[in-house]
């Protein structure tokens, strides 16, 4: 089992772009992060393993809660922002969630978007849960399909006749949707041990600005999700063209205060080890 593909891929552009873009991103993210703390309970002195914790908000959040957190990412620039703002208090690892061990048992594992990229989601969970004590909960978020998330679906079909070269996504292939088939999750999640399985949906508006319009919403398409790892190769005329596309078509979302939103789409997913 190999993760090489996403392990470079975090360690690259895209983890330098989150950590240089936290706030807005954080800001994107706050609905489901809101939704997602929610539902964790009482974690006071539990032990919690927080998966693909990324630039580190999610453990700040399970720290204030009194939870013991091991963050666990494979992304460098990433996990050097989290070891800022966590000052200490978090034990971060940079390693592969499919295949690292702790030296103790879990009561909970977190994570807000950070499961749907491993090349081999049942050995990944398996590994997973051999980290967890019997009766440890997960709790994570993961997108819906991709049609069903307008702030994807929206930029893409207009940047489609753009790249007319460009690849339909497979639909299990590691990455952000990867779990938008709620049946083949839960087979996963029970063929890794975990019972009393609940995949609940969520919509909510993603925020692609918080300011400035629609010129800012697509600054910010063009260097986040799917939009951007499509148009990532592009020359630079096509990314300017883009911009002038993605400014029409987001214009959907604008509101008043400046700020653009879209409509996105996750499932909101529970088990116990059992």
């Amino acid at each position: 089992m190999s993760n090489d593909a996403q392990i470079d891929y975090w360690n690259g552009r895209a983890g330098e772009k989150w950590r240089a873009m936290q706030d807005d991103l954080d800001a994107m993210l706050a609905p489901v992060t809101a939704a997602l703390m929610a539902r964790t309970g009482d974690v006071a002195g539990a032990a919690v393993l927080d998966i693909g914790c990324g630039t580190g908000q999610t453990c700040l959040l399970l720290l204030d809660k009194g939870a013991a957190v091991t963050g666990v990412d494979v992304s460098e620039p990433m996990l050097a922002l989290a070891g800022e703002r966590t000052a200490g208090r978090a034990a971060l690892h940079k390693a592969d969630a499919s295949v690292w061990r702790g030296d103790a048992p879990f009561d909970m594992v977190f994570s807000r978007f950070g499961v749907m990229f491993f090349d081999d989601p049942n050995a990944a969970f398996a590994n997973i849960a051999a980290n967890l004590r019997p009766g440890a909960r997960l709790l994570f978020a993961c997108w819906r399909p991709a049609k069903e998330n307008e702030w994807v679906s929206r930029p893409l079909s207009v940047l489609a006749p753009l790249m007319p070269e460009m690849p339909a996504p497979e639909p299990h292939a590691p990455g952000p949707f990867a779990f938008a088939d709620k049946a083949r999750l839960t087979g996963i999640l029970e063929g890794a041990g975990f019972g009393a399985v609940r995949i609940e949906p969520l919509d909510f508006d993603v925020t692609l600005a918080r300011s400035g319009g629609v010129a800012a919403a697509a600054r910010f398409t063009i260097q986040i999700g799917p939009a951007a790892a499509a148009l990532a190769d592009q020359e630079e005329a096509v990314k300017d063209y883009a911009r002038t596309v993605l400014e029409e078509a987001l214009g959907k979302g604008l509101k008043a205060n400046g700020s653009v939103t879209l409509g996105g789409a996750i499932w909101l997913v529970e088990a116990v080890l059992q």
